[in-house]
């Protein structure tokens, strides 16, 4: 899974996964965060309602940085320089933090910012034993709202930096926006490779080999 980085007008945009599906991750000019998948299954004969991508330890320093933004969210960990009552999101659901987490099925939840909850995109991140599945969906249409904006070649999903209804769950999502300048590609020439991307890669090719 590569990551290519991209310097623009307003900051540093990130490109994960390979030709086939990607997930773009970038900082726009309203100051606020976009994730987007981008997929070849998207054509103008085939536009699906959904799409995913799943990253897993074939790069640890990337998994461990969802797997930090999944903790921070469960744990509401959130501000870095005091500590709030994290029970009033538990107990009296502030922030839309029930619909936000789900302890149960080990999932996030994130409708855009973009339009009305009724018709926003929105994406789920799943933890899974050892990989975190990203699915992006878009609503069906509902006569009187303003849809949420979709290409044929990707689905985006926009997190408010003022206004979110997840407000101030977005923060989370901007730290590790802000950390994925460390990350390197697992790929480029000189990257040490950790002992989880060995362990990884050891059991894709054994799979591979049982397969065949």
């Amino acid at each position: 899974m590569r990551i290519i980085k991209e310097d623009s007008d307003f900051g540093k945009c990130y490109f994960i996964g390979d030709k086939e599906c990607y997930l773009g991750i970038t900082f726009g000019g309203n100051d606020d965060l976009y994730w987007s998948i981008h997929s070849k299954n998207r054509t103008e004969d085939n536009d699906p309602k959904e799409d995913s991508i799943t990253i897993t330890k074939e790069n640890y320093a990337l998994y461990s940085l969802f797997d930090k933004l999944y903790d921070d969210i469960k744990e509401i960990n959130i501000f870095d320089e005091y500590k709030e009552n994290k029970e009033k999101y538990r107990l009296y659901n502030h922030s839309n933090y029930h619909e936000l987490f789900d302890e149960e099925n080990k999932t996030i939840t994130w409708y855009s910012d973009e339009t009305a909850h009724e018709v926003a995109n929105y994406l789920k991140i799943k933890k899974e034993d050892d990989s975190y599945r990203l699915d992006f969906h878009i609503q069906e249409y509902k006569e009187g709202y303003d849809m949420d904006f979709n290409s044929l070649f990707y689905i985006p999903i926009r997190f408010r930096n003022s206004g979110s209804r997840y407000d101030p769950f977005n923060i989370v999502f901007m730290k590790m926006y802000g950390k994925l300048r460390d990350i390197e590609d697992a790929y480029e020439y000189g990257h040490q490779i950790h002992m989880e991307e060995y362990l990884y890669q050891k059991e894709k090719t054994l799979v591979k080999k049982k397969a065949g």
